[in-house]
């Protein structure tokens, strides 16, 4: 049998970290860190999505300085983890501020207008900053059945 106070104890820590957890998840997928200097940052609201469900993608200009995006590479890029490129546009003429958000939501669909399969999946995101030097961002994200 075990002892009362150690399930207590066991229970409380086990349920504990679970809502820390959670917690901490919401605040990193929320909150970019700014830093001096050009920097970009790609968030998903949650690394698991369902096959077909639309995914909101933000993209944020995190440094100090404005961010431009050219048709010259792609802005948001989808591909997989062996580097195939599903998914890829581009938002031509676009400045971000800095600490500027851009909302993107995904439909799970290729290029081809094809649907994607289950799998895990690279958000990439690439922009000038004001001296034309490329800067990039990637997550990651799971597509489940």
């Amino acid at each position: 049998m075990i002892p009362k106070g150690l399930l207590i104890a066991v229970v409380t820590g086990i349920v504990s970290g679970a809502i820390m957890g959670v917690y901490l998840q919401n605040l990193n997928s929320q909150n970019a860190a700014s830093v001096s200097g050009p920097s970009i940052s790609v968030h998903v609201e949650k690394q698991n999505y369902e096959l077909g469900q639309n995914i909101p993608i933000q993209i944020i200009n995190s440094g100090t300085t404005d961010l431009r995006f050219s048709n010259d590479l792609p802005s948001l890029q989808i591909r997989a983890l062996d580097g195939t490129v599903f998914f890829s546009t581009s938002f031509d003429g676009v400045t971000l501020l800095p600490e500027q958000r851009y909302a993107y939501e995904w439909n799970q669909q290729k290029n081809d207008n094809s649907k994607i399969i289950e799998g895990r999946y690279v958000v990439d995101s690439f922009a000038y900053d004001q001296t034309n030097q490329k800067i990039s961002d990637s997550t990651t994200l799971n597509i489940l059945k």
